[in-house]
């Protein structure tokens, strides 16, 4: 039997090849006597199996390339070192000895996360680019120990979050994009695509919006605290049964599944028929052919948007030879499904204790997402993909 585990909410505890293409959005800043002329950075994201999104960035002069999964739950850039010792033989590094742009800083870098996993090493400088796009002097981490992502593709993470988040009072790789004029709006926006086949249909915007991902209006909501992007959400419901209502939540591309706090997400599950599987650390749903379709909507009201999750979005499919169907309603009767809830349980609390939910990828994969730093706002609009399958 397949038993999956979410990629839970990224905690920090500090101590210390695909082508890409450019959106053609030109607009200018003038700086002094100098006018810079740049366009929104588009990046193309692989789905890995709906478990997480990743692409491709480089460090260094000649380039060194490394596939990271890009995390708005964090804030930090690291990727393995070449002296790295501890999980890292199938994943690219970073030789700083072969970098011409190569700045020594060697201050020790140490991140856990929420789920058990963390890595460790020390901060240096160099160029990070993205798709054509050379920041300068950026600071990240060569990790030369790295526990608990043994089976992830990616190389490493690419935080998104806010400088509060950082390292050290390390820039974010974002920030310094707009600090040095390389994009023309400080805003990022994704657009998941659930298609696992479609490859690159996913995408990751710096500096713009992709208006053709989405449909109808835009919906944003005011950031309650600037170090993860947090806000306020009015209610959560099951069909016409309210869950609980005043909420915080993060919106989170580093989680694949949707958190919340366990006696919360405990009567949402039970509204859905759901019980827990220890084993799998997730509530499953007795499904038939019959019945899947009849279970209720499930509805996050976020400053008035009314934003639905239908059991085909909040299911994940499985039988018995480990292969996913994840968004599928067709099932024939001579195979045992497993119907897992992706709405799962996680205590955890904002700096000012309130308890928080986290729209993980499950959400973001049906609603475009839009980040803006300037104006401390997440915007919401629903995804062309919203009815993919």
């Amino acid at each position: 039997m397949h038993r999956i585990q979410p990629h839970l909410y990224r905690t920090a505890n500090c101590t210390l090849s695909i082508t890409n293409q450019t959106i053609c959005q030109m607009s200018s800043r003038t700086f002094g006597n100098i006018t810079v002329e740049k366009s929104s950075v588009y990046e193309r994201l692989v789905n890995e199996d709906n478990m997480y999104f990743m692409g491709n960035i480089s460090i260094g002069t000649p380039a060194q390339t490394f596939l990271v999964n890009f995390d708005i739950g964090s804030s930090d850039l690291w990727v393995p070192s070449s002296r790295c010792s501890s999980n890292c033989t199938r994943h690219h590094k970073y030789t700083a000895a072969n970098s011409q742009t190569y700045i020594l800083n060697g201050n020790p870098f140490f991140l856990t996360y929420a789920d058990g996993s963390f890595v460790s090493g020390y901060i240096s400088i160099d160029t990070v680019t993205i798709n054509g796009i050379t920041v300068q002097e950026q600071r990240f981490a060569e990790c030369i120990s790295i526990t608990g992502m043994d089976n992830v593709l990616y190389d490493g993470i690419l935080g998104l979050g806010y400088p509060t988040l950082a390292n050290y009072g390390n820039t974010p790789l974002f920030y310094n994009m707009w600090n040095q004029s390389l994009i023309p709006e400080p805003i990022f926006s994704f657009y998941l695509n659930p298609d696992t086949n479609a490859i690159t249909g996913s995408e990751l915007i710096f500096g713009g919006i992709d208006s053709s991902k989405f449909t109808g209006d835009i919906t944003y909501v005011p950031l309650v605290l600037t170090g993860y992007w947090e806000f306020q959400m009015t209610s959560v419901s099951v069909g016409s049964t309210l869950i609980n209502s005043s909420l915080y939540a993060i919106a989170d591309t580093g989680t694949t599944f949707i958190t919340g706090p366990a006696t919360q997400v405990e009567a949402l599950n039970g509204a859905l028929g759901a019980t827990y599987d220890s084993s799998a650390k997730m509530y499953t749903v007795n499904c038939s052919i019959n019945s899947l379709s009849s279970l209720p909507n499930v509805t996050f009201n976020i400053a008035g948007g009314i934003f639905t999750l239908k059991s085909s979005q909040y299911l994940v499919v499985y039988y018995d030879d480990s292969t996913s169907y994840n968004n599928s309603t067709t099932y024939d009767n001579s195979t045992s499904y497993i119907f897992y809830s992706v709405f799962t349980p996680l205590d955890t609390n904002d700096s000012y204790n309130n308890s928080i939910w986290i729209l993980g990828d499950y959400f973001l994969r049906r609603y475009y997402s839009i980040f803006d730093i300037l104006n401390n706002r997440i915007g919401f609009a629903q995804s062309i993909s919203y009815n993919s399958e």
